[in-house]
């Protein structure tokens, strides 16, 4: 099952940053393995992986401490990478419907957890996705993504603003 994290240390140049972070597992169920195949798509950044904002997005909703963040791709874009099954239809619960003309879309995940809403309010407007296997220690994930050994997958928020 996909985690949601929300802590600082992930990212080297900037240790202090409160970060809100997805791991999904690359050969885990359906909506983690297209999340994951989101990497394909993505632009080679600076140690990380940027998909364009017109192919998908990260929304992020607080609800008192419960923090769901659900990612969100242009339909054009799960056709090209054959994953026509991952997902469900968007706008995702919370948002509002695309503008007339918009092409559609398609909430690959959705996922939960407990947070401190002061520390939230602290965290980048991106979301990172990271890739591990099932059972990987954070540690690990985090060691790995520290090094440089893995680079993220950075979402920014949804077109047109949170």
């Amino acid at each position: 099952m996909a985690q949601v994290w929300l802590r600082d240390g992930l990212d080297p140049d900037a240790p202090e940053a409160v970060v809100v972070a997805v791991v999904v597992d690359p050969a885990g169920p359906p909506e983690e393995r297209a999340v994951a195949e989101l990497f394909s798509c993505a632009y080679e950044g600076e140690d990380s992986f940027l998909l364009v904002r017109t192919d998908g997005w990260a929304e992020r909703r607080l609800r008192e401490d419960v923090l769901t963040v659900e990612i969100v791709v242009n339909a054009a874009v799960l056709h090209r990478l054959g994953a026509h099954a991952a997902g469900s239809p968007a706008p995702a619960a919370g948002s509002s419907a695309p503008p007339a003309g918009a092409p559609d879309t398609v909430r690959l995940l959705r996922a939960s957890t407990r947070v401190d809403p002061s520390r939230y309010d602290q965290a980048l407007a991106v979301t990172v996705v990271l890739t591990a296997p099932a059972g990987a220690p954070d540690e690990r994930i985090v060691a790995e993504l520290r090094s440089r050994e893995s680079w993220p997958l950075i979402l920014a928020p949804p077109p047109g603003g949170q």
